[in-house]
């Protein structure tokens, strides 16, 4: 039953090809909670060209990164910290993401983009709120999610070799994103609870 639904997405990306990629990744980089492991890896074991589809994933998850730049440099943070639940941005992660901005200036960007669970949302966002050079955030952006993209489509690449390990490796990784939604949700309940409680 598993191995046919992942045959499925397999031949659904056959079928949509660079263009499902792209749009399925630019959803992705901006604030959809798709996560990247579900398109890539699949990609990966399927007919199309793993570099292309790596340079693909990445200028689509690029394009929603610097959508969601524009949109911190536009509503700022106020606005952000009021309405970021429905980007699934909480204060917290916003926060943080700026003070690795301030620590670690444009070497953050491509930590944040090339480092798989990093929250790369928030920091889309931190970076148009703090004014980021938009050139060279853009260059870094890139250069990180292309690396990302091509490190989740060689491990398809090398998985379709046994749909039994390609189920495995995609179960793994949906594993781990899911306990770090729920760790977030958790965090995020508590946090409301301590303001509530101090108020």
């Amino acid at each position: 039953m598993i191995e046919y639904y992942i045959r499925q997405i397999i031949l659904l990306l056959n079928e949509l090809g660079y263009q499902g990629v792209f749009i399925a990744m630019l959803l992705a980089g901006f604030c959809a909670p798709i996560p990247w492991e579900l398109v890539l890896i699949p990609a990966g074991a399927s007919s199309l060209d793993p570099f292309v589809t790596s340079i693909v994933g990445g200028l689509g998850s690029s394009t929603g990164a610097i959508l969601g730049y524009i949109l911190g440099l536009k509503i700022g943070r106020p606005e952000i910290l009021k309405y970021g639940r429905y980007l699934l941005v909480d204060q917290e992660s916003l926060l943080r993401a700026e003070r690795w901005i301030q620590r670690w200036g444009y070497l953050a960007t491509i930590f944040f983009r090339s480092v798989q669970y990093m929250p790369y949302k928030s920091y889309n966002i931190a970076a148009g709120v703090l004014r980021m050079d938009l050139f060279s955030y853009t260059v870094l952006t890139l250069t990180g999610s292309v690396i990302r993209c091509l490190s989740l489509v060689y491990i398809g690449k090398i998985a379709v070799i046994d749909l039994s390990l390609l189920f495995l490796v995609l179960a793994c990784s949906f594993l781990i994103s899911i306990v770090i939604f729920v760790h977030k949700l958790i965090e995020r309940r508590k946090m409301v609870w301590t303001v509530r409680i101090i108020a």
